[in-house]
């Protein structure tokens, strides 16, 4: 994006104005917006008695539009489906930019002073009713496109905005083994396990995809079934028509914890009690898990392995007779590879342990041994199953896995329709 002269500036400053009287009270589309920016900065313009020739008309215009109607220059970077995170580190500062496959990278783009992150962030978060001030200078907020806002200002930060962007369309279970995440063979054990009525925690140090994994295996819990989401971001993007999603509100004093209470009267199939990250909320899940009110419950969490897991839950105060009503806990790691030949690093995400939870440690390791453990057993006998019979079906969901459409939409049709009789 160009530089504007202090001219330009200006006039898009005149636009602004214009906009706002033409604008008021027309709840404009955003096509519509554009056109009435347009004429708003043609109408600066001439009260300036300034001529644009068409270049200048096209270029001011989107500047115009994106100042006026979106997120400024933070329109082209929500826009770039390789960015996965955009991060703002303070006035005057360049913004840099977290790119698939390649990591941090700086960008041509800062913001002149707090008070304009502080609007910036505002106008973000104007849709779901948030704000951010002096006075309450945290937020943590949903864009309307589904990335994850969070932000600070003095004196907790210099001015910080954090956006974590998600796909559009969520990853298949087929397009996670081909990223080399999770092998099908371990793919095929955990769709069994969706399947029944295992309870799991999938735990993971910061970024490594643990609610992309998550959203992927609910492709193996039955499409009819009500699935209950208690968040305080909105982040699970399961594909099922019956679901409903609860989400905490600090500023009203609603907290993750009463969105449970509430759920003992919503009759869920499947409860997902969103990101753990404190005691109330880890209490607020084990009260989901103890009161079984749903078929299978699920979490993320941060740890960096199956035990660190359990021994982060004690601290919480959460009792040891309690973990074992956790079936099975998920690792997944974001870990950082290094090519010596070409002297470049680069970062993988992988699921290293499938472990079950029965009283001590048992079952899975890095890959997944489906002959192994007794939850397996649990589920071949809820399923009807001689361990013969579910060797078997595990290799079919193995090369179903393989063989399914590549994008989420199409695997879960595929996958429903041959394990439940269902297209979904």
């Amino acid at each position: 994006m160009p530089a504007l002269s202090p001219d330009e500036e200006e006039l898009i400053l005149g636009a602004q104005e214009c906009f706002k009287d033409e604008a008021r009270g027309a709840g404009l589309s955003r096509e519509d917006g554009k056109d009435a920016v347009r004429r708003s900065l043609a109408r600066a313009a001439e009260a300036r008695g300034l001529w644009l020739e068409r270049s200048q008309q096209e270029c001011l215009g989107e500047i115009a539009s994106m100042h006026i109607q979106g997120f400024a220059f933070m329109d082209r970077l929500l826009d770039d489906p390789e960015i996965e995170e955009i991060s703002v580190i303070g006035p005057k500062k360049q913004v840099h930019v977290y790119l698939r496959k390649k990591g941090w990278m700086g960008v041509n783009a800062c913001f002149d002073d707090e008070r304009a992150i502080c609007d910036m962030v505002n106008r973000m978060s104007r849709s779901i009713g948030r704000r951010i001030t002096l006075q309450n200078p945290r937020l943590d907020a949903m864009l309307p496109d589904g990335s994850r806002l969070h932000a600070s200002l003095p004196p907790v930060s210099a001015g910080e905005i954090t956006i974590r962007r998600f796909r559009e369309s969520p990853l298949s279970p087929r397009e996670i083994c081909a990223n080399g995440t999770l092998s099908p063979d371990a793919m095929a054990l955990l769709s069994v396990l969706m399947q029944s009525d295992v309870s799991l925690i999938i735990a993971g140090n910061t970024a490594s995809g643990k609610t992309t994994t998550l959203n992927a295996l609910f492709s193996f819990v039955p499409h009819n079934e009500r699935v209950l989401i208690t968040e305080e971001t909105p982040e699970i993007s399961i594909p099922h028509e019956h679901q409903v999603r609860l989400v905490a509100n600090r500023e009203m004093g609603i907290s993750l914890k009463d969105l449970v209470y509430d759920s003992l009267r919503m009759r869920p199939d499947r409860m997902v009690v969103g990101e753990v990250r404190n005691r109330e909320e880890a209490e607020a899940l084990f009260d989901v898990l103890l009161a079984g009110q749903a078929r299978g419950s699920y979490a993320t969490f941060h740890a960096q392995s199956a035990d660190e897991a359990l021994s982060r839950l004690r601290s919480f105060g959460i009792r040891q007779d309690d973990l074992k009503s956790i079936d099975c806990i998920i690792v997944q790691r974001r870990m950082l590879g290094y090519d010596p030949d070409a002297r470049t690093g680069s970062e993988t995400r992988r699921v290293v342990e499938i472990m079950e939870v029965d009283g001590g440690m048992q079952a899975y390791r890095d890959g997944g041994k489906a002959d192994a453990g007794p939850l397996l057993e649990r589920v071949a006998g809820s399923f009807g199953l001689s361990k013969r019979e579910m060797d078997a079906e595990l290799r079919m969901r193995r090369e179903l896995i393989m063989k399914s459409g590549p994008g989420h939409a199409e695997f879960f049709r595929q996958v429903q329709g041959k394990l439940f009789g269902s297209a979904g």
